[in-house]
C-alpha cells in the first residue's frame, strides 16, 4: 500500500545524501576505464601515441610508480576532504543551526569534487591493473590510458584548492545568510510569479467539502503536484490541503478536503495519499518557510551567551523583515493549475502572516529581549513592513498585535534611559506609518509601571 510513498521519500533521501554524486562520478569514471583500455591498443590510438611520445610512459616500472602514487596521492586528499566536510557539519551545528546541515551536505560543487577524487583512484586502479606481462619480452603498458590518470591527478590538485577555498566560505555565517536569504527569496517569487499567471478571486467554501483522513504519521513536507493533478482531473476532482507544509500528522488526522465524498472509493483515495510526501529534513526548495526558519534560528543561536554576536542578529532579522514584505504578496490560500486551465485542482493552505510573524520573530523576542540594541532593530524591522504593509489591514494588525507583545517585553527587561529613548524614537517613527496604532504602542510604552 505504501510502496510508492516509500519509494519517492527514498528517492528524496537518496539524492539529498552527501555520497549521491560521489557514487554516480565514481561509475562514470569506472566507465571510462574500460572504454580506454577498450581502445587502448587500436591501431588508430597506436598511431595517436606516436605524436604523444613525449608524454606517454615507456617502460612498466614507471608506470606503475606513476599509478601508485597517484592512486595514493589522491586517497590522501580524498581523507582529508571528508574530514573538512565533517568539521564544517559539526562547526554549523554548532555555531548557526543544526538545520542548515542538510543545505550544506547537498551542496553540488563539494560533492562533485570529492566524486572526482573517487573516480580518478578508481582509474588509476584499473589502469594499474592492465599493466600486465605478454611474452617474457613484452610487456602491455596502457600509456594512455596512465596519461588519463595523471591528467586527473593535475586536476584534483586543483580542484583540492578550490575546495579549501569554498569550504571555507561556506561556513561563514554571511555567506551561510545570504544563500539561505537568496535561495527563500527565489522560491517566494517563483510562487508570486505562478499566482500572477492565473489570478484567483473567489476561492471555494472549504467547510463544506469532505475530509480526508492521514493513512499515516511525520511531518507533512510536499507534494508530488503534477502526478496528483493528473489524478485529480482525470476524476474531475478538487482537493484542499488543510494543513501547513512541516505540520506534524498522526494517522487518522483529518489533513486534506474534497469536492465530494470519497468514502465509498477507497482505491481513489490511497492513490492520492500516495501523491503526499513526508520526512524530517527541511528543504528551502519545498517551502520558503523552511528558510525563514533557518534564518531566524541562526539569530537565535547569535544572541547564545556562548557566541554572543548582536551583528549577525540584526542581519538576520533584517532579512527577516525584506522576506516577510514579499511574503505579503501571496495569497493566504495557494493553488496550482497543472492539468487544468479552467480552475485550480489543488489549493494549498498557507502559512499565514500572522504565523510567520510568531514562528520566526517569537524566539528572537524571547532571547534578545534585553538586548536594547537588538529590541531595537526588530522594532525597525516591524516598521519597515508597516510601511509597504499599511494598506493590507489584516497584515497591519497583526504586526501591532505583535508590537504589544515586544513593548510589554521591552518594558519589563530594559530601564536604562539612554536605551528606552532610543525605542521611542523608533516607535515616533512608527508612529507616523500609523499615527492611531502607533499612539496607542507609545502610550503602553510611556505608562507607569505596575
Amino acid at each position: 500500500m505504501f510502496a510508492p510513498r516509500k519509494i519517492a521519500d527514498n528517492y528524496r533521501e537518496l539524492i539529498n545524501s552527501i555520497g549521491f554524486y560521489p557514487s554516480m562520478l565514481a561509475v562514470v569514471f569506472l566507465l571510462f576505464a574500460v572504454f580506454t583500455m577498450s581502445i587502448e591498443y587500436a591501431e588508430f590510438v597506436k598511431a595517436l601515441k606516436k605524436y604523444l611520445s613525449v608524454v606517454l610512459v615507456d617502460s612498466e616500472e614507471n608506470a606503475r610508480t606513476i599509478l601508485s602514487t597517484l592512486a595514493g596521492s589522491i586517497i590522501s586528499l580524498t581523507v582529508f576532504s571528508f574530514s573538512m566536510v565533517m568539521i564544517v557539519l559539526n562547526t554549523a551545528s554548532a555555531s548557526l543551526s543544526p538545520r542548515v546541515i542538510p543545505g550544506l551536505i547537498t551542496r553540488k560543487s563539494h560533492q562533485m569534487v570529492l566524486g572526482f577524487y573517487l573516480g580518478s583512484i578508481i582509474y588509476s586502479i584499473i589502469m594499474l591493473i592492465n599493466i600486465k606481462k605478454i611474452d617474457d619480452n613484452t610487456v602491455a603498458i596502457p600509456a594512455l590510458g596512465v596519461l588519463f590518470s595523471l591528467i586527473f591527478g593535475l586536476i584534483s590538485l586543483a580542484l583540492f584548492v578550490y575546495f579549501i577555498h569554498s569550504i571555507s566560505k561556506a561556513i561563514q555565517v554571511d555567506n551561510v545568510l545570504n544563500d539561505l536569504f537568496k535561495h527563500t527569496k527565489n522560491v517566494i517569487k517563483h510562487i508570486i510569479a505562478r499566482q500572477d499567471e492565473h489570478k484567483v478571486d473567489c476561492f471555494p467554501d472549504f467547510n463544506q467539502w469532505y475530509s480526508i483522513e492521514s493513512s499515516t504519521e511525520g511531518y507533512f513536507k510536499g507534494v508530488h503536484s503534477d502526478k496528483l493533478c493528473a489524478v485529480l482531473a482525470e476524476h474531475n476532482l478538487q482537493l484542499y490541503i488543510v494543513v501547513n507544509q512541516g505540520f506534524f500528522t498522526v494517522k487518522g488526522y483529518p489533513f486534506l478536503k474534497s469536492s465530494r465524498d470519497l468514502s465509498e472509493e477507497p482505491e481513489l483515495v490511497e492513490k492520492l495519499l500516495n501523491c503526499f510526501i513526508f520526512y524530517i529534513e527541511e528543504y528551502i526548495s519545498d517551502h520558503y518557510r523552511y528558510g525563514l526558519t533557518q534564518i531566524s534560528e541562526i539569530a537565535v543561536k547569535a544572541m547564545s551567551p556562548g557566541i554572543n554576536d548582536p551583528g549577525t542578529a540584526v542581519k538576520a532579522i533584517d532579512m527577516l523583515s525584506i522576506l516577510l514584505i514579499e511574503r505579503l504578496k501571496i495569497a493566504d490560500t495557494n493553488y496550482s493549475f497543472k492539468h487544468s486551465d479552467s480552475s485550480p485542482l489543488l489549493y494549498l493552505h498557507e502559512t499565514s502572516f500572522d504565523e510567520l510573524l510568531h514562528d520566526n520573530f517569537t524566539p528572537i523576542r524571547n532571547y534578545a529581549k534585553s538586548d536594547a540594541y537588538v529590541m531595537t532593530n526588530v522594532l525597525e524591522a516591524f516598521k519597515n513592513i508597516l510601511f509597504v504593509a499599511n494598506d493590507n489591514e489584516d497584515a497591519t494588525c497583526s504586526l501591532f498585535n505583535y508590537l504589544t507583545a515586544i513593548i510589554d517585553d521591552i518594558n519589563q527587561q530594559i530601564n536604562n534611559e539612554y536605551d528606552r529613548k532610543e525605542v521611542t524614537n523608533m516607535l515616533n517613527a512608527i508612529s507616523r506609518i500609523s499615527p492611531n496604532q502607533g499612539e496607542q504602542l507609545l502610550a503602553r510604552f510611556n505608562a507607569p509601571a505596575k
